[in-house]
């Protein structure tokens, strides 16, 4: 049984409106926790099980949008999430995104178009394994600031 907060919003997208599904940690955090955009292409199979364990097993706060104008909808969700980090309890200051299959595709351009607008550090998680990308970015983020909770600003 998951132990996860889950809730669903609609944020206004370029065409129409944009349903986007929150998942919180299980456990209650003491500081703001990093933030995931989820991009998903069609389906999306097997993304709500991923984004339940990316939320439980890293504590993270991730939002899951299907991107049907691929990453326009990414960006639209990328750039609320910054708006909105801190009312949600995650810091605004700690983006990842990330997809799999084709959604990895939207995600990655999703952190272009973020890096080429001169974001503070947004940090693409793409790996045929999820999990295992994003347990490398906060793991390389710890060691190079020495507090596991902060994505360093450096490229990878």
């Amino acid at each position: 049984m998951s132990r996860n907060r889950i809730a669903d919003l609609r944020l206004r997208g370029s065409t129409s409106s944009l349903p986007v599904r929150v998942y919180w940690p299980g456990q209650v955090a003491s500081q703001p926790v990093p933030l995931l955009v989820f991009c998903m292409v069609g389906a999306g199979a097997g993304a709500e099980e991923t984004c339940r364990s990316l939320s439980e097993d890293y504590g993270l706060l991730v939002l899951a949008v299907r991107c049907a104008a691929g990453a326009d909808d990414g960006m639209t969700v990328l750039e609320w999430a910054a708006e909105h980090a801190a009312e949600l309890g995650a810091d605004p200051g700690r983006l990842v995104v990330a997809g799999q299959g084709s959604g990895g595709a939207v995600a990655a351009a999703v952190e272009s178009q973020a890096r080429a607008a001169g974001w503070p550090a947004v940090r693409l998680a793409t790996d045929p394994d999820l999990s295992e990308a994003v347990r490398k970015i906060l793991a390389r983020a710890a060691s190079n600031s020495g507090d596991p909770h902060r994505l360093s600003s450096e490229s990878e």
